[in-house]
């Protein structure tokens, strides 16, 4: 069962807060179209700051191993996950930045009493999933050189037919 974990977001970060915690998969239900099984877990770590110029920031990691459909076999394929997300706390939709005035190396994220913490760890794990989740091709269960082969064109065969009557 999931547990609803929400922060002050804008407090956690000013305060310099810390907070763990693990989770399934099975508990991220826009997840579940994309996994093969609900083995594995995620360990996140969440971590407030201030930066030298006074903005609140919030870092969230996110570590673990999802099993996923191949789209190619529909077998299992485990994917690891290691990702690392800065966001900068803003009062307001007002104060955020234009798109090109974005810090390359941060998200941002407007202030929220009642962040909920799973819901940002589930937005950023799907953010991570690859386009195709495929196995490489010596590990698919689909053997890919006869998948890849070029069978003749039939508009070859035609092509011959049109140039043979001229």
């Amino acid at each position: 069962m999931k547990e609803q974990v929400t922060i002050n977001s804008f407090d956690f970060a000013r305060d310099a807060r810390e907070f763990r915690g693990t989770i399934s998969p099975r508990d991220l239900e826009r997840l579940s179209d994309t996994l093969f099984s609900s083995d594995g877990e995620l360990d996140y770590l969440l971590r407030g700051h201030a930066d030298a110029q006074g903005q609140s920031k919030i870092i969230l990691q996110v570590q673990g191993e999802l099993v996923l459909v191949c789209q190619r076999c529909l077998g299992a394929l485990r994917h690891h996950v290691d990702t690392t997300v800065h966001f900068v706390i803003v009062p307001n939709e007002g104060m955020m930045p234009a798109p090109e005035e974005e810090q390359d190396d941060a998200d941002y994220l407007v202030a929220d009493p009642k962040l909920d913490v799973i819901a940002l760890v589930e937005d950023e794990v799907l953010l991570g999933l690859p386009m195709v989740a495929l196995h490489e091709a010596a590990e698919c269960g689909v053997n890919v050189t006869e998948a890849t082969e070029q069978k003749e064109s039939p508009f070859k065969v035609l092509q011959g037919l049109k140039l043979g009557k001229r």
